[in-house]
């Protein structure tokens, strides 16, 4: 099995690497804004847990 690393050298590849990153990034904070909403309303001492 051969493979092609001339693929790596294209600025496609980079591109849609990078956008991948970034909308990884982006839902990762969407998550966690998301879940800072949900644990508003717990007692303080449940928010501590976990």
């Amino acid at each position: 099995m051969l493979v092609d690393f001339t693929e790596f050298t294209q600025p496609a590849f980079w591109l849609a690497a990078l956008q991948i990153i970034w909308i990884n990034i982006l839902l990762s904070g969407d998550n966690a804004v998301v879940i800072a909403l949900a644990c508003r309303s717990l007692p303080p001492k449940e928010r501590l847990w976990g």
